[in-house]
């Protein structure tokens, strides 16, 4: 069903015939879709406000009721807290979205009121609610008509940016900025005659409606056009290129220490652990060291892939398996991997059972990478502060089956790097295994000291660089991350007066987030939706979650790649992601997860995956289906602890919106697929207090006594303890 709430409101059913909603149903559709956690009392209230709460609340129910009987569906879902049922689709919240996502000519193509004509004197409270969302619709428009006239002025589509600045005039007709606005693009088209009449209406308007005379600036503007003098067409300072060599500097520089321990590591088949401080250099110093051996194959962690189990390998195996189509694998092995990626398989991948079933599944992945390492030196490892428990579970499993690691009769040795005290207790515990087991060595990397640091810095050959470079080796802290972050700060200011030049912000976060700023906003909103996506993001993918045509995106793109804040389809790093993730506000950052959930569902993603950005998007009762599947998964694969975590946020979640019976159907299901099973032992008792709580039906008590009665006789387990 789709509801209208911009101008006649309106509801669509599912056979496609409009019916106009009356006031007070238009009122009640609007408030609940464009207010989180409405409780009945607060909307009983709202709209009938002269009425005692138990009438107000029984004249809501039979509203509620008129509707389901004339809709024959429930629109409006929950107990004490109620919201509009998922199949409702509401054009207002299309239209938020639009602007948020910086849609700007989608968003401004409607121009209708939020609920059209309809007034609400009689409703004070809610009135006051309905003319605030006007005047925060009316202001978002005024924003984007101010961006799409700034954008087509840039770009001189002079046309197109004068039909924006006059619907701005509409909106906003006694701002100083406007005028201007309309005065430089009527001037620029040619017109002088009209820019000064533009002119002397901004003096009118501004002394009639504030009392206040023009600004120095639109003086000096006016006095321009009256001269005929020039106006620039752009009205930002271009962005110099920033150099390759400062992506990656010339030479690896203060490493020779850590290189000769690796060394050693090497040559007695040890795979090495590298551990340091974000930015410190770890990630440079592994690849180079693999290079100098020969051909390698990664296994980086990503952002995102903690919540999904075997999600780090799954996003790798995929991408090799796609990379060496000629790679013979057995039959029995792609039926095992069909587990996490379903597409190397044409039926559906057998669920684990028992232990038996997961060394299966472990040795299918053994033989996998004992195949893939023909030809390889080694593996790289990096990030693994991002690595899921299951993958690092399954690939410690790996280690131990071929220690010791030799290229020609085994898999190749590991080279891993991650942040120092940022591992979760899993992937530590089995890294420390492996180190005390004398499968690899453990290095903690430090920054650089000062005569390391100015060799990078000599080595990037830039004289602006050079001029600086004693206060940069002393603002870096030997951190080649800062180092060059703050290089690309001066670069910036390149052939500005030294008195123009500012000086390099005291943290890494700060100099990103200059950087960041200095981006067009599409590229920055591009940016933004890469950095809620977190992994697996490509070209594709960011567009879907834009929804703007590929070739409207990809000079974005580029531009983020020149600015060096993406680098072969991911972000340069980790602390680039962070910043420009700490740089969304809250209201963009959900709905850019929205938009990520709805993308991932088009194209039958991960179910963990796509609950998390539900979740993150405000939108918790969507993430429920797909809660429920990822608990099924996770079960298939054994994976309980992730199962039963999965099923008691669905059945919180459930349980807050009212819908006890469904929440009390996903306790059952963490007690037959989970806790049954033998594990997880100590959530039973508390999930059974919890069914105890919610069963109001005869049927639902007798599950519950059942459920006591054997846990009496023979304890939870009723089949194999895995």
């Amino acid at each position: 069903m789709r509801v209208a709430l911009l101008g006649t409101p309106t509801l669509t059913g599912t056979n496609g015939s409009a019916a106009p909603l009356d006031r007070k149903s238009a009122a009640v559709l609007a408030f609940l879709a464009l207010t989180e956690g409405v409780t009945r009392s607060r909307v009983a209230g709202l709209l009938w406000p002269e009425s005692k709460e138990s009438t107000a609340r029984n004249n809501l129910v039979q509203l509620l009721r008129r509707w389901r009987l004339a809709l024959g569906e429930d629109v409006v879902v929950g107990g004490d807290v109620v919201r509009l049922a998922n199949f409702v689709a509401v054009d207002a919240l299309d239209l938020r979205d639009a602007f948020l996502l910086g849609r700007h000519e989608a968003f401004v193509s409607r121009n209708e009121a939020l609920l059209g004509a309809y007034t609400y004197d009689d409703l004070p409270e809610f009135d006051e609610w309905l003319q605030s969302e006007r005047a925060r619709w009316k202001g978002w428009r005024r924003d984007t008509l101010a961006v799409l006239c700034d954008r087509d002025t840039e770009r001189g589509a002079y046309e197109r940016a004068l039909s924006w600045a006059r619907q701005l005039l509409d909106v906003d007709a006694s701002s100083e900025d406007t005028f201007v606005r309309l005065m430089k693009v009527q001037y620029l088209l040619g017109d002088r005659d009209g820019a000064l009449a533009t002119f002397a209406r901004c003096e009118d308007v501004l002394w009639r409606e504030h009392g206040v005379k023009p600004l120095p600036a639109t003086l000096d503007l006016a006095g321009t056009i009256r001269g005929g003098g020039n106006l620039s067409r752009t009205f930002a300072r271009s962005k110099p290129a920033i150099p390759p060599s400062v992506l990656r500097p010339p030479i690896l520089a203060g490493r020779e220490r850590e290189w000769a321990l690796m060394d050693e590591a090497w040559s007695v088949g040890k795979s090495i652990v590298i551990s340091g401080a974000p930015g410190v250099g770890k990630s440079r110093l592994i690849k180079e060291f693999a290079a100098s051996k020969g051909p390698s194959f990664h296994l980086d962690g990503r952002p995102g892939d903690t919540s999904v189990p075997y999600g780090t390998y799954a996003r790798v195996w995929r991408s090799l398996l796609r990379a060496r189509p000629d790679l013979d694998l057995p039959d029995w092995v792609r039926e095992q991997l069909a587990l996490f990626i379903p597409e190397v398989w044409p039926s559906k991948a057998p669920a684990m059972t028992s232990q038996a079933d997961k060394e299966r599944l472990y040795a299918a992945i053994g033989e996998l990478a004992f195949r893939i390492s023909r030809g390889m030196k080694c593996v790289i490892a990096d990030d693994m502060q991002y690595y899921d428990s299951a993958s690092m579970e399954l690939g410690a499993s790996i280690a131990q089956r071929f220690v010791p690691f030799d290229a020609n009769h085994g898999v190749v040795p590991m080279i891993a790097a991650h942040r120092a005290g940022e591992l979760s207790s899993e992937v530590e515990a089995q890294l420390r295994g492996m180190y005390e087991a004398g499968l690899c060595i453990w290095l903690d990397v430090q920054p650089l000291d000062q005569t390391a640091t100015a060799r990078v810095l000599v080595s990037l050959n830039l004289p602006l660089v050079e001029a600086n470079a004693a206060r940069l080796v002393r603002s870096s802290g030997g951190n080649p991350l800062f180092l060059l972050e703050a290089v690309k700060h001066l670069l910036e200011y390149e052939g500005a007066s030294d008195d123009e030049v500012p000086s390099v912000p005291e943290k890494v976060h700060e100099v990103i987030g200059e950087r960041l700023r200095r981006l067009s906003p599409k590229a920055l909103l591009l940016a933004q939706a890469a950095a809620v996506l977190q992994s697996n993001f490509d070209l594709d993918l960011v567009s879907a979650v834009l929804d703007a045509p590929l070739l409207d995106v990809l000079p974005a793109w580029q531009e983020l790649e020149r600015a060096q804040v993406l680098a072969r389809g991911q972000f340069s790093h980790d602390l680039v992601y962070e910043s420009v993730r700490a740089g969304l506000s809250n209201s963009v950052r959900q709905a850019l997860h929205r938009s990520v959930a709805r993308a991932l569902e088009r194209q039958d993603e991960n179910p963990a995956r796509i609950a998390r950005h539900w979740l993150e998007g405000g939108e918790v009762r969507r993430a429920v289906p797909n809660l429920r599947e990822a608990a099924r998964a996770s079960c298939a694969s054994l994976r309980f602890a992730e199962a039963a975590e999965a099923l008691e946020q669905a059945a919180t979640i459930l349980e807050s919106n009212g819908e006890l019976d469904e929440a009390f159907d996903v306790w059952r299901s963490l007690v037959d697929d989970v806790l049954r099973t033998g594990a997880l032992e100590a959530r039973y008792e508390a999930t059974l207090r919890r069914m105890t709580d919610l069963a109001r039906t005869p049927a639902q008590r007798e599950v519950v006594e059942r459920y006591e009665a054997e846990r009496t006789t023979s304890g939870p387990s009723s089949g194999t303890s895995p």
